[in-house]
């Protein structure tokens, strides 16, 4: 596993209300096999700390958060799914459709761009989630 800074950026537009834009940067290690790329990283949050494992393989990119927040979803292009989002003591469902992934190859590093629509409590957003990891 390389060590690699990790960078996500998170833009969510609500069907009402403004535009948001998240993002953070973390110390990770990547692994690049002919098979499919893992890039792991943990960041600190109110109430503790989330493990976050991010998978390339086979045209899927599964991001899997466990710790103070914990989720679980699987993008695939042109896929709805329904997924559970676990902020302790509450969970709430989400329904997740994947409109396109892209594997952002560059020279110093690697990323992943998703682009998808989520409703929560019948509030629809609009999603675009970027990471990228570059070497240390």
């Amino acid at each position: 596993m390389e060590r690699v800074t990790v960078r996500r950026v998170s833009a969510i537009t609500p069907a009402s209300g403004s535009p948001e834009t998240e993002s953070g940067e973390w110390v990770g290690a990547l692994r690049d096999t002919p098979s499919e790329l893992l890039l792991t990283f943990t960041e600190t949050v109110e109430g503790g700390k989330i493990f976050n494992r991010v998978i390339w393989r086979g045209g899927v990119l599964t991001v899997d958060r466990r710790g103070a927040a914990s989720s679980r979803i699987e993008f695939r292009a042109g896929v709805a799914q329904t997924v559970e989002l676990s902020f302790p003591p509450f969970t709430l469902q989400m329904t997740v459709f994947t409109r396109e992934i892209l594997l952002l190859p560059t020279p110093a590093g690697v990323g992943f761009r998703v682009s998808f629509s989520s409703v929560i409590n019948g509030e629809r957003r609009e999603n675009e989630l970027t990471i990228t990891a570059s070497p240390l």
